[in-house]
C-alpha cells in the first residue's frame, strides 16, 4: 500500500485553502494528474457525501475513479476515489503559519485490487513522480488564491 506525502505553504489564510480544496471539483486546477473532476450530483452542496467523478492520467493511461468526501473537518479534510483497480485515499490537513498562510500536508495513500495488486511494488517510483508534479501543482494553484 504506497503512501506518499507532501507539503505546501501558501499566504492564502486556512479557511480560503480549505474552502478551495473541499470542493474536488478544483482538482484539475491542482493536481497534475487530473484531467477533469465533474460533480456525480452538481445540486448536492459540498458536504460529507458529496461525490465527483475524476478522470486522471497515470503512466499515460487514463482511468475514472469515484470521489467521495469522507472527511469535512475545520483542519481536515479524506476525499477517497474508488474503482475496480484502486483505492486511492486522500487525507488533507491545514495549519495555520506565522503571518496569516497555510501549511497543507497532503498524503495519498494507494490500494491495489486484483492483478493491479501483483504490479504495486513497480509502481512506487511512478507514485512519487506523481506526487512531485502534484506538488508543484498544488503550489502553483495556492498561490494564486486570495491572501485576504
Amino acid at each position: 500500500m504506497p503512501t506518499v506525502t507532501r507539503t505546501v505553504s501558501t499566504p492564502a489564510p486556512l479557511d480560503v485553502v480549505r474552502s478551495y480544496l473541499r470542493d474536488f471539483g478544483n482538482a484539475p486546477e491542482w493536481d497534475a494528474g487530473t484531467v477533469t473532476c465533474e460533480p456525480v450530483d452538481p445540486t448536492t452542496p459540498v458536504a460529507v457525501g458529496k461525490q465527483w467523478t475524476n478522470v486522471s492520467e497515470f503512466r499515460g493511461k487514463r482511468t475514472t475513479l469515484t470521489y467521495t468526501l469522507e472527511a469535512d473537518e475545520p483542519t481536515r479534510l479524506r476525499i477517497v476515489g474508488r474503482n475496480k483497480t484502486v483505492t486511492s485515499e486522500d487525507e488533507m490537513t491545514f495549519t495555520g503559519a506565522d503571518g496569516g498562510g497555510t501549511t497543507v500536508s497532503y498524503t495519498a495513500t494507494f490500494t491495489f485490487h486484483g492483478l493491479a495488486k501483483a504490479a504495486t511494488p513497480f509502481m512506487v517510483p511512478a507514485l512519487k513522480g506523481l506526487a512531485d508534479d502534484a506538488e508543484r501543482s498544488l503550489g502553483d494553484a495556492l498561490q494564486k488564491l486570495p491572501t485576504s
